[in-house]
């Protein structure tokens, strides 16, 4: 699923947006990725990053098994390595991206190793 956060915005909206997208993923029952484009995300709310990070990775479906993060601010990268030494769940899954292009080629890349680890455990 491609997801998009453009100014302006709100933690409420992401929040929200959040619990929708997981819901729907949730109920695909099979493995699923997203890639969220911060590009344009402009000035950050007012609030506590890690706080609302750390929700998001609870939040998160068990059957997600990558998250790329395209065009990431310097400061979101910083917030980002914090939850990962925090939550190694969101270690396993979080990538960080230039370009949807190398999203989704990053994407695709540990889907063939998840893919090839089924296997050999079957």
């Amino acid at each position: 699923m491609d997801l998009y956060v453009e100014a302006p915005w709100t933690w409420e909206e992401f929040m929200n947006q959040a619990q929708e997208t997981f819901a729907i993923i949730k109920a695909e029952g099979k493995s699923c990725a997203t890639t969220v484009d911060v590009r344009q995300i402009g000035m950050l709310p007012k609030g506590n990053l890690l706080r609302y990070l750390t929700e998001i990775e609870k939040m998160m479906p068990e059957n997600i098994f990558a998250s790329a993060l395209i065009g990431a601010p310097y400061m979101i990268t910083v917030f980002m390595d914090m939850m990962m030494h925090l939550r190694p769940r969101a270690k396993r899954i979080a990538l960080f991206t230039k370009t949807p292009e190398e999203a989704h080629d990053k994407i695709m890349e540990r889907y063939a190793k998840l893919e090839n680890t089924s296997k050999s455990a079957s």
